[in-house]
């Protein structure tokens, strides 16, 4: 059933991509966001965002900027400061590597840092088909329907891969030293590290730290207090003591770990993000975390 106007109710949480698109897209991730400000943390990878319902604007160079409706956003290095408006609805589409080249013509790493209008990556023919959609979203809750929408507009838009597609590293290969790494993809070292930036936005050695650090929020997940002390869990991550932990979590949420735990234990609206099901978490953005 097409529009907003009939269809059962989209329930919040993961819903799997349509069989064409599993190789493009982890999951979507239905939400509704309490009202008020908040910190992002750092994302390690680009995701399309779907405002439903209400709106959402983040703070830049001090300038509240409204996220437009379909929004692909890429990865950033650091927290962003965003607002919501009460009532806010959301799905956000856990993009796969090499997925925003299949679907949408742009590497990611061209992304980073970036919030941009769906409509201004797109041809004349994409455009088309996306303000179609787009025509479809009334302001009212998701139904099932409208997320069948969604995945046949993203089928639409899928394109065979122009030029030389994003390097994709599995995960359990991001340990090895630069070298091996690039020896690994049969490119000289240099090629290598100039891949990776492109597709990944940032530098081998920074992406190391963040994912140190997004590996280590997801294995925290909601607990209100750590089992073990901050000394321990800083070695047990692979940082070299408790003061390098703390001033990454910092560096990449805007907030001490003490701070991070003890907001999320509380009632402050503002830690919805690190809210969210552990579990559920890990399946919509993988072994990486945020």
């Amino acid at each position: 059933m097409d529009g907003l106007s009939g269809g059962r109710m989209l329930p919040d949480g993961i819903h799997p991509p349509s069989p064409g698109l599993a190789d493009c897209v982890r999951s979507a991730l239905v939400t509704h966001l309490p009202g008020g400000r908040y910190i992002l943390p750092a994302a390690l990878h680009p995701v399309l965002l779907v405002i439903v319902q209400g709106g959402i604007v983040v703070l830049r160079d001090g300038v509240e900027v409204p996220l437009p409706r379909l929004a692909l956003c890429g990865g950033t290095r650091g927290p962003r400061d965003a607002r919501a408006e009460v009532g806010t609805r959301i799905v956000t589409l856990s993009l796969l590597p090499g997925g925003v080249g299949a679907l949408f013509g742009v590497p990611a790493g061209a992304l980073m840092e970036e919030a941009v209008d769906l409509a201004e990556v797109l041809d004349g023919a994409g455009r088309g088909v996306l303000a179609r959609f787009v025509d479809g979203l009334a302001p009212a809750d998701a139904t099932q329907g409208d997320l069948l929408r969604l995945w046949r507009l993203l089928e639409a838009l899928r394109r065979d891969t122009a030029g030389q597609p994003d390097l994709w590293v599995p995960p359990a290969l991001l340990s090895l030293p630069g070298a091996a790494l690039a020896a690994q993809f049969g490119l000289g070292q240099r090629q290598f590290e100039r891949r990776f930036r492109d597709s990944y936005g940032q530098p081998l050695r920074s992406y190391r730290q963040q994912l140190r650090c997004s590996r280590l929020l997801q294995a925290l997940g909601a607990a209100t207090s750590p089992a073990d002390g901050w000394a321990e869990i800083a070695v047990a991550a692979g940082y070299a003591d408790q003061a390098h932990l703390c001033r990454d979590v910092r560096r990449f949420t805007g907030h001490s770990p003490a701070g991070l735990l003890a907001g999320v234990a509380g009632d402050d609206p503002a830690f919805w993000p690190y809210r969210i099901d552990p579990l559920m978490r890990a399946r919509h953005f993988g072994p990486s975390g945020f």
